[in-house]
């Protein structure tokens, strides 16, 4: 075994160079606050976010693309910029609709129920009448991952203020979405799901509930990570879902990874032991906070080049992190916001698309694909079946989305309308969520999209 495990470390390093249904609803309303949470004075802390015309240098820049526009054509609120200390770490523990309600937004609670008996937690900011738009979060993470650093630089409040009614789904196994129609069951049956019955139940029953409650006939849809990779599991397995989306936008589409640099899933792809071995290796079904890949990938990658707490979360050990570009003094939010729950089923099913040039089903084995599939090897998805428009944005520093892996993707898919590369230099896969420029680099291009596809 130990001699195993030092065979596959080594070939780690030798593959590459680490660079840093239809639903049931329940309506919880929350309304609005105007109280601003903490009374201590403020301190001239770094800014959440730029001003708009603030753009990064332009030798910052890889590529000639015409600089985003700026938001004068939004609602502008006023907010404010600055947060003292004591702010930061309230705001580090507080719930999505909290952290909504903090700045006296109306927020609304929704649940779905999909067909194999997962509740799911939707947080909407209404606008009712309005385009709904519903944003999927990624690996491991929840809602707040649209609002936790305020309305400035949350992709959520801008879509808001643009004037579009903002959906965030949580999917199966995150902590607003742990439950089951049945009752809890014992973490083997729970947690038994990886993206593929995300795209299969959980997208499907959000969408239901959207087009339910609204009365509209299509709404546009935006996933960061995994929650790209599930809207092309859906439309591959249910089609007739594409229909209902005008325009789905792919933040760090993570769906071909025969070139991904995340050292962390190709060791698990490696690792001949398997699924049941590498269970010890992430803490049980469900991945723990603290697991033995952490803590392996801590030592011989974070360590020696940043020490930060950051390097000890999970997701980022395994998707990588960009620490030029975000502003460390929001850590503790980041930190308070991160790790929000997800199977090892789903981590491991990424593994095993590491390396190939195919998207395909989860593989259980040449036995139990025989008995599951009809067939040795799992199924391909269809990607001819997502005849919705897509637009693709990538970064040239994300280990899971390489420009060839994207560039193949583009050509699958039948209505790709845009596949935009952000330039700036190592943009990564978090950037697309918690870049102090993320506005200007990407938000902006994103309503534009959103605007000229209603």
């Amino acid at each position: 075994m130990a001699i195993a495990f030092k065979w596959a470390i080594c070939s780690i390093i030798l593959l590459g160079t680490v660079v840093p249904s239809k639903p049931q609803l329940v309506i919880v309303p929350i309304h609005p606050s105007n109280t601003i949470i903490g009374e201590e004075p403020l301190v001239p802390l770094v800014p959440l976010a730029r001003s708009q015309n603030q753009l990064p240098k332009s030798d910052d820049f890889l590529s000639s693309e015409p600089q985003p526009r700026s938001c004068s054509k939004c609602e502008q609120a006023s907010y404010p910029q600055y947060i003292s200390e004591a702010e930061i770490n309230i705001v580090a523990k507080l719930e999505t609709p909290k952290l909504i309600q903090k700045y006296g937004i109306q927020v609304e609670t929704h649940f779905a129920f999909t067909s194999d008996g997962y509740k799911l937690c939707l947080h909407r900011i209404p606008r009712p009448g309005a385009i709904p738009v519903l944003l999927v979060h990624g690996l491991m993470a929840s809602s707040a991952t649209w609002v936790q650093f305020g309305p400035s630089q949350g992709l959520a409040y801008i879509l808001s203020q643009s004037g579009y009614d903002v959906w965030m789904l949580n999917t199966r196994g995150n902590i607003y979405s742990e439950e089951r129609q049945a009752g809890r069951q014992k973490d083997q049956d729970f947690w038994d799901f990886s993206f593929h019955e995300i795209g299969l139940y959980d997208l499907p029953a959000a969408i239901d509930l959207i087009l339910l409650q609204t009365k509209m006939a299509r709404i546009q849809y935006i996933g960061h990570s995994q929650g790209s990779t599930a809207f092309f599991v859906m439309c591959s397995e249910r089609p007739e879902y594409a229909a209902k989306i005008s325009l789905m936008q792919s933040l760090s589409p993570s769906v071909f990874m025969e070139e991904i640099r995340s050292p962390a899933l190709k060791f698990m792809k490696l690792f001949a032991g398997g699924f049941t071995v590498l269970l010890n290796f992430l803490g049980g079904h469900k991945i723990s906070l603290e697991n033995k890949i952490i803590n392996m990938f801590r030592q011989h990658i974070c360590d020696k080049l940043i020490p930060s707490r950051i390097c000890a979360i999970f997701e980022f050990v395994v998707c990588g992190f960009n620490f030029n570009s975000f502003n460390m003094t929001l850590s503790p939010i980041l930190e308070g916001h991160s790790s929000q729950g997800a199977s090892a089923k789903q981590i491991y099913h990424f593994a095993q698309l590491q390396g190939s040039s195919v998207f395909q089903k989860y593989n259980y084995g040449l036995i139990l694909n025989k008995l599951r599939y009809k067939s040795i090897l799992p199924p391909l998805y269809n990607l001819s079946l997502a005849l919705s428009k897509v637009a693709l944005h990538r970064g040239d520093g994300d280990w899971l989305g390489s420009e060839s892996d994207v560039s193949r993707l583009e050509r699958s898919l039948p209505n790709c309308i845009e596949n935009r590369n952000i330039g700036f230099k190592g943009f990564s896969h978090f950037d697309f969520t918690i870049s102090k420029d993320v506005r200007p680099l990407v938000y902006d291009r994103v309503i534009n999209l959103c605007d000229s596809n209603r």
